[in-house]
């Protein structure tokens, strides 16, 4: 095994007197020298993390486990995933907004990189949230508002602004999930309803002030639900439907190559001449790989 290099023994140094700065800067210097295929994804993951300075935010304080849940997505299989005309230009439009927001707030002007997604379940809203993350080195934050009506009904408003308030400075993709569980448009003002009422607005509030280079992707199935001045919180509206035939044969090819492309068959591509979701799609392929291996 080959022995430490200057750059490694910089960054043990920086670490050992807690030079924090330091050591990043000595982090971001190994991960551009590592140059084996089997780091690629994480290195250049990692590497985007520490120029961005973001993190901390994986050591969740106590008060916030159980409501925000950080993925690594350093991990993301690129490969595999199979990105639609649709969601391609989504994430053009996401990755120039980062550069908005950081212009426009040179100007004193808020700008929140915002988009709602909606549409049937399975058609890949989650995991669109977390390629985004993966793509610009942004650390991958979720909340399930299902969940969160759930278990604390009654604190929701207060345990939102802590999740928005550890969020605030930090450049991170913050995906809300199922937003129409808490996001329903206002009736009356007593009971539950009042209850959530109070929710929505408590919402819209935290997300008035996250200027800082946040990324915010809600996601629902049920976007007619959703309070109208919530809907004008986001700065996209985009359906995610099913995948038309050329596409989801797309979607099987780039699957099935980045595991074998020996294991594709003519009955995976005649698989598509019907509807399906993407989730429904990825099922039936591992089903087909699981045959092959065994």
């Amino acid at each position: 095994m080959a022995g430490l290099d200057n750059n490694m023994l910089v960054l043990i140094r920086a670490l050992a007197e807690n030079k924090i700065q330091d050591a990043k800067k000595a982090a971001v210097v190994c991960c551009v020298k590592d140059n084996t295929k089997k780091n690629e994804g994480k290195v250049q993951y990692y590497k985007k993390l520490l120029e961005n300075g973001c993190t901390t935010m994986f050591e969740l304080p106590t008060n916030l486990k159980g409501l925000l849940n950080m993925q690594d997505v350093s991990d993301f299989n690129e490969a595999r995933y199979f990105l639609g005309e649709q969601q391609r230009k989504l994430f053009s439009n996401i990755k120039t907004g980062v550069m908005t927001t950081t212009k426009l707030l040179e100007y004193g002007i808020p700008y929140m990189n915002s988009t709602l997604v909606y549409g049937e379940p399975g058609t890949g809203k989650t995991e669109f949230a977390k390629y985004v993350a993966f793509k610009l080195g942004l650390p991958y934050a979720y909340v399930n508002f299902s969940y969160l009506i759930e278990s604390y009904m009654g604190k929701t408003s207060q345990n939102l602004q802590r999740i928005f308030d550890y969020c605030k400075g930090q450049k991170c993709v913050l995906m809300l999930d199922e937003v129409d569980c808490i996001g329903i448009a206002r009736g009356n003002d007593s009971g539950v309803d009042g209850e959530l009422g109070r929710t929505v607005i408590a919402l819209m509030q935290a997300l008035d002030n996250l200027v800082d280079g946040q990324i915010i992707i809600a996601a629902t199935n049920r976007q007619d639900r959703l309070d109208k001045a919530l809907l004008r919180r986001f700065q996209r509206h985009d359906e995610f439907k099913r995948y038309e035939k050329e596409e989801e044969i797309g979607m099987i090819k780039t699957y099935i190559k980045s595991v074998d492309e020996n294991f594709l068959t003519e009955e995976m591509i005649t698989y598509a001449n019907d509807s399906h979701t993407q989730s429904e799609t990825v099922s039936y392929l591992i089903g087909k790989i699981a045959e092959k291996v065994v």
